[in-house]
């Protein structure tokens, strides 16, 4: 009877996240589309927008969500990688989009939909993955500060941010379940979604390890060595792209070198540390003009870099070691290049920490939901109108 109630309550926990995602997609539309009220001007900072956007003759408070990054992923689900320097996009994303236009017949509603899908299934699973260290009421205000959060917008745009979270966070419920063999499959898609998805490599040999000294003996069995051999399967999906690059462009590590042709000042040839990254932005600061848009793109840069780093060095203790893994090399990792540039976005990798905010007196939860939520809407009618933000 008691197993019967929590599979009715479960039903009605997922229900409850699915109606909050639905309504969440709707306010992203309508924000969109009174985007031009506050921003007349449309940017056009980045290609393509007549060819892969306006040609899908859907009104702009749709199309706008294939703004910079989508139209690239648009291309090479299209064409492949015929346009120079898309190589920097991973490929299981555009694969798919290319995969499912067959039934759609257009490639733009096929990534848009694909995006939301997957985001949704990832609200689902992420739930039950917080439910095994948090309370149902903490889980579910995880889930809400998810969705208000100020770069969440681009899980419901045409970017692969939706899609690698929904194989992260399989991968970290199947690790918690012990399941090593799927989650280094997940892990697997994950590097072929984004390079960030080599850090799972990482993470599901801290589950094995701590599962071993839970028994409190270091003991190599069979099914020890049988773990840690399917843990290799994790990097693949990055092998398997450095191959292909390998073989058409002669440069397996083409993704990396063809990050500076996107304007985001990236170093492809060299490691440059965080406090040298630190001084330019102090830099910035001192003498970009403080009311620019560089300005305030920097700032955001720098804050969604170390407000997050911050606050965990702070509960670090409370922190699970594999999910602390996961969000310093997801936050580091960037920063090598020499630039903050789309930390704004790389972000939401740091939503382990969400539970964390959660747990909160009910007025320090609503300061931060509804703080997020304002962000989020300017951030979104930026994004939409063409001006850049990650």
């Amino acid at each position: 009877m008691k197993r019967f109630y929590l599979e009715i309550s479960s039903k009605k926990d997922l229900i409850q996240i699915g109606l909050a995602f639905i309504a969440w997609r709707v306010i992203l539309f309508f924000i969109a589309f009174l985007g031009p009220t506050f921003i007349p001007q449309f940017g056009n900072r980045f290609p393509y927008v007549k060819e892969m956007l306006i040609s899908t003759n859907l009104p702009s408070w749709i199309w706008s969500f294939g703004n910079f990054d989508g139209v690239h992923y648009l291309t090479i689900a299209s064409s492949g990688y015929s346009a120079q320097f898309t190589q920097a996009f991973f490929p299981f994303f555009p694969l798919t989009v290319w995969i499912i236009h067959f039934l759609i017949s257009s490639f733009f509603v096929s990534a848009l939909l694909i995006s939301n899908l997957s985001f949704l299934v990832t609200l689902c699973l992420l739930y039950k993955l917080f439910l095994i260290d948090f309370s149902k009421k903490v889980s579910i205000r995880s889930i809400l500060l998810l969705l208000a959060f100020p770069t969440a917008y681009y899980f419901g745009a045409i970017y692969s941010e939706s899609m690698f979270l929904l194989f992260v966070v399989s991968c970290l419920l199947l690790s918690r379940k012990k399941k090593f063999f799927w989650a280094a499959i997940f892990a697997a898609l994950a590097s072929a979604t984004k390079v960030f998805g080599v850090v799972l490599f990482g993470v599901i040999l801290i589950e094995i390890l701590n599962e071993i000294l839970i028994r409190k003996k270091f003991q190599v069995n069979q099914k020890v060595v049988k773990n840690l051999g399917v843990s290799l399967l994790s990097p693949l999906g990055l092998i398997g792209y450095m191959i292909y690059l390998k073989s058409s462009f002669g440069n397996p590590l083409y993704f990396l070198s063809s990050q500076p042709y996107f304007g985001a000042s990236r170093s492809s040839t060299q490691i440059i540390l965080l406090p040298q990254v630190v001084v330019r932005y102090l830099k910035i600061f001192l003498t970009v003009p403080f009311f620019s848009l560089p300005f305030f793109n920097a700032f955001l840069e720098f804050v969604f870099t170390f407000i997050p780093l911050i606050f965990l060095s702070f509960i670090i203790r409370k922190v699970r070691l594999s999910y602390t893994a996961f969000i310093v090399f997801c936050f580091i990792l960037p920063t090598l290049t020499g630039t903050l540039s789309s930390m704004p976005r790389y972000s939401l990798m740091g939503f382990l920490l969400l539970p964390f905010l959660a747990d909160q007196k009910n007025k320090i939860f609503y300061s931060i939901f509804f703080s997020f939520l304002v962000l989020q809407v300017i951030l979104l009618i930026m994004f939409t109108r063409g001006y850049w933000v990650a």
